[in-house]
C-alpha cells in the first residue's frame, strides 16, 4: 500500500517556550520530539539532527509515538533517526500509545523484535513509570506510562486521578523542578492535581487541521476542537506544553499545522535580588 502524505500550508517550525523556577540550579534547554511516526527518516535523520543542532539543547526528550504500532510497519526507520540524535545528545525516550501497543506482548511480534533491536542499537531504554535526574540542575524528569485502555476511542473516556498517577510515579520531590512526560494531554486536570511544574505531551497532532481562531479540528478520539490541541496550557501550579508532533499517522494530512520541534528553556528564577 502506498501512503500519501499531504502538507497544506504546513512548513516545519521550531517553537520556543521558557519556564522559570527558583528550584532550578542552572539553566537547561530541552528539545522535545513527539509523534514522529516513522516520518522524516528518508535521510536517516540528518536533516532533523541539523535542526536540533541549531538550537543546541542540553537534552532531547521524546514524548511518545516515535514509531507506528501497526502490523507491517518498520520501527527501525524511526530508530535510526533516534540513534543518530542520541549519538550527539543525551536522550530520554518516553512511551506513547504506539510504543505501548508494540511492547504489549500479545501482537506485533515482528514489529516488537525490530523495535527492541533498534533500542539496543541506539543504546537506549524506554523510561516507563520511572524518572531521571538531569545531573546537578535540580530537574527531575518522570515518564508516565498511561495504560493503553485510556487511549481507546470507545472506552478511553474514563477518568484519571492524581492518586492513580501517584501509585506508579510516587510522591513528587518538592526540592526538585519536576518535569512529567505524559503522551496524552487530555488528562491535564489529573496531571496538574498531581502537581509537576511542567508537563510535556503530544498525541493530538495539533488537531490535524488547524482552523484560524479556533485551533485544532479533531483529536485521535475524534473529538471536535479538543481542549488541549497544541501549545501552552496552565492549571494550578502546572504548565503543560503540547507538541503538534513531527509526523502523521492514520490521517496523512496536515493543514495549517506545521510539523513542530519544541524547545523548552528551563531557567533559574532569582529570588530577592540574588
Amino acid at each position: 500500500m502506498i501512503e500519501m502524505d499531504f502538507y497544506i500550508n504546513s512548513k516545519f517550525e521550531i517553537s520556543h517556550y521558557t519556564v522559570e523556577s527558583d528550584k532550578v540550579k542552572r539553566n537547561v534547554r530541552l528539545a522535545v520530539m513527539a509523534d514522529l511516526h516513522n516520518c522524516m527518516s528518508e535521510d536517516g535523520g540528518r536533516w532533523l539532527l541539523h535542526q536540533i543542532d541549531v538550537e543546541k539543547p542540553d537534552c532531547v526528550i521524546t514524548a511518545g509515538d516515535m514509531v507506528d504500532g501497526v502490523e507491517g510497519s518498520d520501527p527501525m526507520r524511526a530508530m535510526k533517526v533516534i540513534r543518530l540524535i542520541h549519538e550527539h545528545y543525551p536522550l530520554i525516550y518516553c512511551m506513547g500509545n504506539h510504543e505501548k501497543k508494540i511492547m504489549d506482548g500479545r501482537y506485533l511480534h515482528r514489529v516488537r523484535r525490530r523495535f527492541i533491536a533498534g533500542l539496543k542499537a541506539a543504546d537506549l531504554k524506554v523510561l516507563t513509570n520511572s524518572y531521571k535526574f538531569l545531573g546537578d540542575t535540580g530537574i527531575k524528569v518522570s515518564c508516565f506510562d498511561l495504560p493503553i485502555y485510556y487511549y481507546s476511542r470507545i472506552g478511553g473516556t474514563m477518568g484519571l486521578s492524581a492518586w492513580q498517577i501517584r501509585q506508579v510515579l510516587g510522591e513528587l520531590e518538592s526540592d526538585y523542578f519536576n518535569v512529567m512526560v505524559a503522551h496524552d494531554p487530555q488528562f491535564f486536570e489529573a496531571y496538574s492535581d498531581y502537581g509537576p511544574e511542567l508537563v510535556l505531551s503530544g498525541h493530538m497532532h495539533g488537531g490535524v487541521i488547524r482552523v484560524p481562531g479556533r485551533g485544532g479540528l479533531i483529536s485521535p478520539k475524534l473529538k471536535i476542537f479538543p481542549d488541549y490541541d497544541a501549545g501552552l496550557f496552565e492549571r494550578k501550579k502546572s504548565k503543560m506544553i503540547v507538541s503538534r508532533g513531527l509526523g502523521m499517522h492514520t490521517i496523512h494530512l496536515r493543514v495549517n499545522n506545521p510539523p513542530e520541534l519544541v524547545i523548552v528553556d528551563i531557567k533559574r528564577q532569582e529570588q530577592n535580588g540574588e
